[in-house]
């Protein structure tokens, strides 16, 4: 059946697709059109959260008030319960009056969203054009002034009795200077000495940053994603742009088979930030995770970030019957509870080393959502002693492909893996602050698990790396306070073109069983790969103008 959002009028534009959505819930399959044009959602809670964030009312970070489960919020497009159902948005804007979830694409199979772009109202960051001397103090700082743009203003603190400021907004949460000149990010510190008004700041900034640059700071990090895809099957989005949000701009948890086509995660034109956090991020997934000829730039965090989560036994009942907690720092990215089904699989792995001691059977889980835990039976009996061991659910990874994407100056890495099957080809890399592509368990973080069976080929990496990382273009490691054996598993690294002279190393593997490098053009200052603690290593020297190294086993 195919329908216009016109034949939903009523009151405003988040009435009207609230109705439209009422209708797709009830008839399976229907087509939805939206006409070209913006459309304007919003709610009560959306605006209060944006006034607390910015008026500093929830702290400096106001992460903490905004991603935990307990949080209250609005939703725009919800798709619960949906069977079917397909929207065709091409040229449609959703403007988003505060801070919200615009799309929940939640409980629901067989959903295809086609040409939808997010963008706020009021973005979620402010920017601003740096005014300096230039002049170097003797501690080698710049005095400068942050004048922000009338569109993204700041909130000066307010006073106490005892003149003490009490409230404002933060701008060193997260932060980037750019040069328009040359179109690239540059690192500087920042102090902040004073607040004005809502439109200056004044700051100490490193010599770097020059006259006329330009500043941009969010003000919150995680917090509710501009596209939410959980306990969903079978979902496609084709062409749909999110230009900005207060949090990540995907988050996938408990869902099958998501296909991303033509993706763009991109700042709208006239700003240099998209997403504070994440662009995407897919949690406990199964079946086909593929993006295809998508676009990232400026997002604060990843391009992507693929795993499931570790969780501790806290309390044991019988030999086969253990209490299960999740423990990131953060709780899950949905903020949902994480758990195992009936029949799928949890490997037994060393939190200090990473390495797998045994595998396990689910026979029943009880999720207790109110407790943040899971009480699970397994098959067969465990070890005596849980104590450094954590549990992993190795049924819900999914098959990770990327093909024809690209990704440009933006926070941390672009490509984290930890599943047991990945295929990275033909992408091209840009100026990204981290390693391009890195595989690489986390214990510290409780995200896992050690990847295995990843082809990483026919890849363009240039100038990334320049903030931190073991290597420009390609990291594999399993990261733990002390890694040992080989966690990792076949790993192929070939036909790539690393290019960051001003880089040591291009690419850097550790903990691996089967490791392929071969054809692989480079240029760094030191060697083109280093290689620690592997086994079944295949390589060859053909790597221009350097070297590998390999070091242990």
């Amino acid at each position: 059946m195919e329908i216009r959002i016109d034949s939903f009028r009523c009151g405003d534009d988040g009435q009207t697709f609230a109705a439209a959505m009422a209708y797709c819930r009830e008839h399976s399959g229907t087509t939805l059109t939206i006409p070209p044009g913006v459309y304007t959602i919003t709610g009560e809670l959306a605006k209060a959260a944006q006034e607390h964030v910015m008026r500093g009312d929830w702290g400096g970070n106001p992460q903490r008030v905004m991603f935990n489960p307990a949080y209250r919020y609005d939703r725009g497009l919800d798709f619960a319960g949906q069977k079917g159902t397909r929207i065709l948005a091409e040229g449609v804007t959703l403007l988003v009056d505060g801070f919200m979830e615009p799309v929940s694409v939640r409980d629901c199979e067989d959903v295809e969203i086609v040409g939808l772009t997010i963008d706020h109202k009021r973005k979620p960051f402010s920017y601003a054009v740096v005014r300096t001397d230039g002049i170097p103090r003797e501690d080698g700082t710049v005095f400068a002034e942050l004048v922000f743009a009338p569109e993204t203003p700041i909130v000066p603190p307010s006073v106490s009795a005892d003149g003490q400021p009490v409230r404002g907004t933060n701008l060193t949460l997260r932060y980037l200077f750019h040069d328009p000149a040359t179109g690239k990010a540059v690192p500087s510190p920042l102090r902040i000495l004073n607040i004005i008004d809502s439109g200056t700041a004044q700051c100490l900034v490193g010599p770097q940053v020059k006259d006329g640059m330009e500043f941009t700071c969010i003000h919150t990090y995680h917090a509710r994603p501009a596209i939410l895809i959980e306990n969903a099957k079978r979902i496609t989005l084709t062409d749909v742009t999110i230009h900005s949000q207060p949090g990540m701009g995907i988050v996938g948890n408990r869902s099958e088979d998501v296909i991303l086509k033509r993706l763009r995660v991109v700042p709208s034109v006239g700003t240099r930030w998209s997403t504070n956090t994440d662009a995407t991020h897919f949690t406990s997934m199964k079946g086909l995770l593929r993006f295809e000829n998508c676009e990232f730039e400026g997002q604060g965090d990843d391009f992507t970030n693929v795993h499931g989560y570790y969780q501790e036994a806290v309390k044991r009942e019988s030999d086969t019957v253990v209490w299960l907690r999740e423990k990131t720092p953060d709780g899950t990215h949905a903020q949902s509870l994480d758990y195992p089904d009936p029949g799928d699989l949890m490997e037994l792995t060393s939190h200090d080393t990473l390495e797998t001691k045994e595998t396990f059977r689910v026979a029943d889980c009880t999720p207790v959502p109110e407790e943040w835990m899971c009480r699970v039976t397994f098959d067969r009996p465990l070890p005596e002693n849980l104590d450094g061991w954590m549990f992993a659910d190795v049924t819900r990874l999914p098959r990770l492909e990327v093909v024809g994407c690209s990704a440009s100056s933006h926070f941390a890495r672009s490509i984290l893996i930890k599943t047991r099957s990945a295929w990275i080809e033909g992408n091209t890399f840009r100026d990204v602050q981290g390693p391009a592509i890195v595989a690489a368990a986390e214990s510290w973080w409780y995200e896992g698990v050690c990847p295995a069976d990843v082809v990483i080929r026919r890849n363009r990496i240039v100038g990334c790396g320049w903030a931190w990382g073991e290597a420009a273009g390609i990291v594999v490691k399993a990261d733990a306070d002390h890694p040992s054996g080989q966690s990792i598993r076949n790993i192929v690294i070939e036909d790539n073109l690393i290019d960051a002279p001003e880089k040591e190393h291009a690419i850097f593997c550790r903990n691996v069983d089967g490791l392929r490098i071969a054809r692989n053009q480079t240029r760094v200052s030191g060697e083109a790969a280093v290689i620690e603690n592997c086994v079944n290593v295949e390589y060859s020297r053909d790597l221009s103008d350097s070297s590998i190294v390999q070091k242990g086993r």
